[in-house]
Formats: structure tokens, C-alpha cells, sequence
């Protein structure tokens, strides 16, 4: 369990970082990372069992870690994209590039292609933080404990037979996950020096694309399954697409972004790395997972869906609300204000498990649009209701000052 955050200091906090926008080169490497996310989709599809979910997540959990650190090095140092920036993203991109390419056998005869991939793209994203290890106030070896271990382990497990290889790449990811519970003096340099702006918009471009992801998906079952059947279930599926994200931007990113200047404000760079770092990886997956379920009806359309391509549609769909909770638990949000969507998004879905034993393919599709147009209401019902105690509160605060 990560560190718990430390006592707000007295001290006066420093002036927010002003924000900027995410630059083009950013966007390129995302488009990268989501080709990646777009190959261990269709590990999902069909009637993936437990252990094909397994190995999603594994597979998913290598790949974001990379998008962590690339992300955060650039919020801290890339605020002008210099030739040796330049050359660091492509090179994380080719690496990123050689793992996608890997993942159909990432488990077997490509195994050693997705291992150097994952050495590479953490070696690069290592040169920032050692180069400013004085600004930072990170010690020397924190960089390469970070990355130049788990580094080094990713290449050693190419001479490691299975299933030790498999083990060794846990090893070296959750080196990342722990290091980034203990910040000892980092804290206070992060806390004044993460912009807010870059990262809300660079979370919210990645979920964009992910989404796109899920169209594409849509796209390419109907393509091959062409048909009547299937045409329903994809103008269903893009309706249900278009709903949830509906639902995270037009509700979801007005509390991110407030949540997270909260957090900043407090002082709490537990709460940015958490909110920014580890839960987001779980909101991902659940969008990822909901596509495969949806290019599965798509393609079944006209049968029973099968029992896996179910909890895809389900699981992903609970999972996305599910994050969001625990999102809006961590900035601090009282209960009162997501009580009334969040535990319907996290157990509505399953109802479409039992009524898939009854229906078609498509009709699950539509029961699934029922539950998430469900939720848009309940979001704007919710939002609707915290925006009037808002405004409530504040005309009692002016009253007060009044008076």
C-alpha cells in the first residue's frame, strides 16, 4: 500500500505552475501507446477465460507504467521540446512500437522483442531525472533503482525460461509501483512543480483516443460480420460508446480537474500520484475490456453471447464507474455527492449476465445502452444537485460576509 500523505505543512504553498497545453509530440507517442492497447484488446475478444484476463492486466499494467513515466517526465521537463526531448520520445515510441508488435506472443516466441521493449522505454525516460537530480532533490540512485533495475531485469528474464521470466517481470513493475508510495523529499518539488492543466488534459486525450479504440473495434467486427443482425448491434454499441463518454467528459473531467487542485492545494502529492498514476490504469482497462465485449456482440450478432465477451461488457463497464469512485473518494469528495451514481455504476452492469442466457447478442448490447443512459441520468441528476448546494453554500457565505 502506498505511503499515506504527510501532514499539510504551515508553510505557504508556492504559486501554481501555469499551464500549458500537451504538445503534438505527446499526442504521437499516445497514438503509439493506444496501437499497443489496441493488440492486448483483442486478447479480449471472443470468450476470453481468467487467465486471458490475467495476462491483459499484466500485459495493460507493462505498458502503462511506461506511459507514467513518460508523462510525468514531460509535465516536469518537457515544457520546451528540445532536439534531446525529441529524440527520447522516439525513441520511447519505437520501443513502445516493438512491444505491440510483441504482444500476440508476448508470452512465447516473442517474449525476448517485449522484454527489450520494456528496458528501453524505461532507460529513456531515466536520463531526465538523473540529468536533474539537483533540481529535483531526488538522489542519484533513485533514478536508477527506478528504472535502471527493473531495466535490467526485463533484459535478464530473456535467459530465464518460463514461468520465472513472468516472474521477473512482475518484479520489475512493481519496483515502479512501490517506489512511487515513498517520495521522501520529492514531495514538496513535485507538489510545487506538477502542472495540473497538462495533466488533466493529458489523462483526458489518452481516454479520447481509447475510445476511438472502441469505434475501431466496433468498425472492424461489422466490416467482417456484415449484416443486419450485426448492424444493429453496432449502431447500439456506438450509442453506448458515445454515452459513457459523455458521461466522463462531461461530467467526469469537471471533477478531475477540480479534484486534482484540491489535492495540489492541500499538499497532497499522495493524492496527485494516486489520482494520476494508479487509478487511472484501472478506468483504462475497463474502457478497453467494454470494447472487446462490444466488438464480440457485434460479431455474435444473432446468438447468444458468450459468457466471457459478458463480463467484458459488465466487468468493464462496472470497473470504469468503479474508478471513477474511487477517483472522487480520493480528492476528498463527500459521500453525499457521488452516492447517488456510484454505487449503480459499479452493480447495475451485471444484470447483464443473467439476461444474457435469454437474449441475443444485440439485445444484451441494448440493455447495456439501458444501464449506461441510466447512469447519464443519475450524472446529471447528481450534478444538478451538488451544483445547487454549491451555489447555496456560497450565497450563505456572501450573506454571512454581508452581514
Amino acid at each position: 500500500m502506498p505511503a499515506a500523505d504527510p501532514p499539510v505543512s504551515d508553510q505557504p504553498l508556492a504559486p501554481a505552475v501555469v499551464g500549458r497545453r500537451v504538445h503534438w509530440l505527446e499526442l504521437f507517442f499516445d497514438l503509439v501507446m493506444v496501437a499497443y492497447i489496441g493488440q492486448i484488446a483483442h486478447t479480449m475478444h471472443g470468450d476470453p477465460r481468467w487467465t486471458d484476463a490475467l495476462v491483459f492486466f499484466a500485459l495493460l499494467a507493462a505498458a502503462w507504467w511506461a506511459w507514467v513515466n513518460a508523462t510525468i517526465t514531460m509535465n516536469l521537463f518537457g515544457a520546451r521540446v528540445t532536439p534531446s526531448i525529441w529524440i527520447a520520445v522516439t525513441i520511447a515510441m519505437i520501443a513502445i512500437g516493438v512491444m505491440a508488435a510483441a504482444v500476440p506472443d508476448a508470452l512465447t516466441e516473442r517474449a525476448a522483442a517485449f522484454a527489450i521493449g520494456n528496458a528501453v522505454i524505461r532507460l529513456v525516460w531515466a536520463l531526465p531525472w538523473l540529468l536533474k537530480r539537483r533540481t529535483t532533490g531526488a538522489p542519484w540512485w533513485r533514478p536508477v533503482v527506478y528504472s535502471g533495475i527493473p531495466a535490467a531485469l526485463w533484459l535478464a528474464s530473456i535467459a530465464v525460461p518460463p514461468p520465472w521470466q513472468y516472474l521477473l517481470w512482475a518484479i520489475a513493475v512493481g519496483i515502479e509501483i512501490m517506489l512511487l508510495g515513498f517520495l521522501g523529499r520529492q514531495r514538496t518539488w513535485l507538489r510545487d512543480h506538477l502542472d495540473i492543466d497538462h495533466l488533466v488534459e493529458r489523462v483526458g486525450l489518452l481516454v479520447v483516443i481509447v475510445f476511438g479504440e472502441s469505434i475501431l473495434t466496433i468498425i472492424a467486427d461489422l466490416d467482417e460480420h456484415w449484416g443486419a443482425p450485426a448492424g444493429v448491434a453496432a449502431i447500439l454499441g456506438f450509442a453506448t460508446v458515445s454515452m459513457l463518454a459523455w458521461i466522463f467528459f462531461g461530467y467526469a473531467t469537471v471533477a478531475v480537474e477540480r479534484g486534482l487542485r484540491r489535492l495540489q492545494l492541500r499538499g497532497s502529492v499522495g493524492g496527485l500520484r494516486d489520482t494520476v498514476m494508479y487509478l487511472p490504469f484501472f478506468l483504462i482497462a475497463g474502457i478497453v475490456l467494454f470494447a472487446a465485449g462490444l466488438g464480440t456482440a457485434v460479431a455474435d450478432a444473432g446468438h447468444h453471447l458468450p459468457v466471457g465477451a459478458v463480463v467484458c461488457l459488465a466487468g468493464g463497464t462496472s470497473l470504469f464507474f468503479a474508478t471513477s469512485l474511487g477517483e472522487s473518494l480520493r480528492y476528498g469528495a463527500p459521500w453525499r455527492d457521488i452516492v447517488v451514481w456510484g454505487p449503480a455504476g459499479v452493480l447495475l452492469p451485471w444484470v447483464l449476465v443473467p439476461l444474457s442466457t435469454v437474449v441475443t447478442a444485440e439485445a444484451v448490447v441494448a440493455a447495456s445502452a439501458i444501464v449506461i443512459a441510466i447512469m447519464l441520468g443519475l450524472n446529471e441528476f447528481n450534478f444538478r444537485r451538488v451544483q445547487a448546494r454549491l451555489e447555496a453554500d456560497a450565497a450563505r457565505g456572501v450573506d454571512r460576509l454581508a452581514s
